[in-house]
C-alpha cells in the first residue's frame, strides 16, 4: 500500500500527555476513525510493533514503534523508518511489547491512554492486555462496541446513561462491592472469580458509582446506549 505524505494524518505535537496506543490485534473500528473524531487531535501516537502496520494502514504516522519487531512488516518500516523514532527490544525479555510500550508512557507522565487493536487474535494476548489495565489506570482499551478499563476501589461513571455494563473481578474475589445508578444496584457484596452476577448491568444514572473494599475489577462498558435505549429515556426523532 502506497501512502502519499500529503495524506498522512500530521504527527500531533510532543507531551500533550493523551495517547494513542496501537497493538497487533483487531481494529474493528471505521477506516477514518482517527479522521473525524477531532478528539484525537490532541493525543500523541504510539505503537507496539506489529500496531505500526495498522497505523501506516490508516494514514498515520507514529512518533513512536516500541517491540522487538518480529511483526512490524519490510513495507511498514520502510515507510516509517525515516519520520519515526524505533526502540528495538531484545526477543528474549521478560514482558510484551504492550507493556514495555505502556511503561515507557507512564514513566513520560501521559495520564490518559486509549488503547486499539488490543483484542482478538490470539486469546493469550488479549487476556495479557486486559490485564495491563490494572496496572496503567489510565489507559482504556477501545473497540468499537465497548471501552474496557480498570475500576479503582472509588469510581464515578459518567456520561454512560442506558449503556450496557459488566464488571469482572481480576482477584480472586471482590469484597464490599456496592453498585448506585445501576438497574440492579448493590450494597456491600462479594463477588467471587467466576461469578456472573455483575454480567450486563444497565447505567441508569448520568452519575453512576461504584465502590468496593478489596480485590481488583474491570470495567466493560457499551461506548454508546443503544438507540432504543436512547428513546426510552425521551429522546424523540424529528422528522
Amino acid at each position: 500500500m502506497v501512502i502519499d505524505p500529503e495524506q498522512m494524518i500530521p504527527r500531533p505535537h510532543v507531551c500533550n500527555l493523551k495517547a494513542v496506543v496501537f497493538l497487533n490485534g483487531e481494529f474493528d473500528l471505521p477506516s477514518d476513525y482517527f479522521k473525524v473524531t477531532k478528539d484525537y487531535d490532541i493525543f500523541d501516537f504510539f505503537c507496539a510493533d506489529g500496531g505500526a502496520n495498522l497505523a501506516v494502514k490508516l494514514g498515520i504516522i507514529p512518533q513512536l514503534v516500541i517491540g522487538d519487531m518480529d511483526s512490524i512488516s519490510i513495507q511498514t518500516r520502510r515507510k516509517l523508518e525515516k519520520r519515526s523514532q524505533f526502540i528495538e527490544l531484545p526477543a528474549d525479555k521478560d514482558i510484551s511489547d504492550a507493556e514495555a510500550l505502556l511503561d515507557l508512557l507512564n514513566s513520560q507522565g501521559y495520564s490518559e491512554i486509549h488503547i486499539f487493536a488490543a483484542t482478538g487474535g490470539r486469546l493469550d494476548q488479549t487476556i495479557f492486555n486486559l490485564q495491563l489495565l490494572q496496572k496503567f489506570a489510565q489507559a482504556r482499551i477501545i473497540t468499537r462496541n465497548e471501552e474496557i478499563s480498570f475500576l479503582e476501589k472509588s469510581s464515578c461513571i459518567s456520561d454512560k446513561t442506558g449503556c450496557r455494563a459488566s464488571l469482572i473481578p481480576l482477584s480472586g474475589s471482590v469484597t464490599g462491592l456496592t453498585l448506585t445508578g445501576f438497574q440492579y444496584n448493590l450494597k456491600n457484596c462479594v463477588i467471587k472469580s467466576g461469578s456472573t452476577l455483575t454480567l450486563s448491568n444497565v447505567i441508569i444514572s448520568d452519575s453512576a458509582t461504584v465502590s468496593y473494599q478489596k480485590g481488583a475489577l474491570l470495567l466493560i462498558t457499551e461506548r454508546v446506549a443503544p438507540v432504543s435505549e436512547k428513546l426510552r429515556r425521551g429522546l424523540h426523532i424529528i422528522k
